[in-house]
């Protein structure tokens, strides 16, 4: 045998052929692993949230998201908060309906508030163990493969962070309105639902220069008929009568001019223009201004703080 070894070492052409053959063999048999890897086990991550509220005397858990990482479903029949080493809070149980968590599907539930905990027939306060930052606090799944504490979770970001870390970050939120599933612009001043006799629904958007537009199959719009919304009314109910529009169809205008008015009023502030920052004044002067303005911000709590302890002596 090293005879015959030592024979095929010392032809060269066995050589190259061995450098051809030999990374094809290394990439299938890491292929083959990964997907082994891929598709055997449980690999989840997930997080949750503990919130606390005025209507109710315990924290409670107000969000849990799990994501199965594995290209395989996974049978959950409950999910438990445990806190600490000795204690299970029961959050979801699934026993009757178990929950089959789909290859690569991402899991959420949103909870609210609680009546109270209980253990047995008692009462169980958890407020101060689920407030201790120092207490530990992890998922545990309760799978048809066995009990699974999930050891990551979902890396999760948000812009506010950074606006904590930087005041000069903004955080632009969109502002929309929806009529029948559809966003409407701000320049829309009226919208027109007509109702057929089988139900349907056909909405049309009008802003205040639609007026000699071909909007209408059998009639076009006038200046006068834009001016209010009595008088848009008043323009269409005459098109119906007249059978211009079709016959034992409902109208029903609205004023999205007013409505979008009444939206503007809770932004009462000026409106600002945004600006470009250039990428040194806003990572050195942003950092430099979110300090100073921390601890003028503490020295003031600390004043307050300083004034109310007197006011009580």
């Amino acid at each position: 045998m090293l005879t015959i070894l030592s024979n095929w070492f010392s032809d060269p052409k066995n050589w190259g052929a061995l450098l051809i053959t030999a990374p094809i063999a290394i990439l299938a048999l890491f292929v083959a692993i990964k997907n082994y890897q891929r598709k055997s086990g449980i690999s989840i991550r997930g997080g949750f949230g503990i919130a606390s509220s005025s209507r109710c005397e315990e924290s409670y858990v107000s969000h849990i998201v799990l994501e199965n990482l594995k290209d395989r479903a996974v049978t959950i029949y409950g999910i438990f908060l445990k806190v600490g080493h000795n204690f299970y809070i029961d959050l979801e149980s699934h026993e009757d309906n178990p929950l089959v968590l789909k290859p690569y599907e991402t899991y959420h539930r949103t909870m609210g508030e609680i009546i109270f905990y209980s253990v047995n027939t008692n009462i169980i306060k958890m407020e101060k163990l689920l407030q201790d930052k120092k207490t530990k606090k992890r998922l545990v799944l309760s799978t048809s493969e066995g009990k699974y504490i999930v050891p990551k979770e979902v890396k999760r970001w948000s812009p506010v962070g950074d606006f904590f870390r930087n005041y000069l970050t903004g955080v632009i939120r969109t502002v929309r309105v929806s009529h029948n599933k559809k966003d409407i612009g701000g320049n829309v001043r009226f919208i027109v639902d007509i109702t057929n006799t089988d139900g349907d629904i056909e909405t049309i958007e009008l802003m205040s220069d639609d007026y000699q537009l071909v909007i209408f199959k059998n009639f076009i719009l006038t200046e006068e008929s834009l001016s209010t919304k009595e008088s848009l009314e008043n323009f269409l109910q005459e098109k119906l009568e007249n059978n211009l529009i079709s016959k034992g169809s409902s109208i029903k205008v609205y004023d999205f001019y007013e409505h979008k008015k009444k939206i503007n009023e809770l932004y009462r502030g000026e409106a600002i223009e945004a600006e470009r920052y250039s990428a040194s004044y806003y990572y050195v002067f942003g950092k430099l201004y979110t300090i100073y303005s921390n601890l003028k911000t503490a020295r003031a709590n600390k004043r307050i703080q300083s004034e109310n302890n007197k006011r009580r002596d």
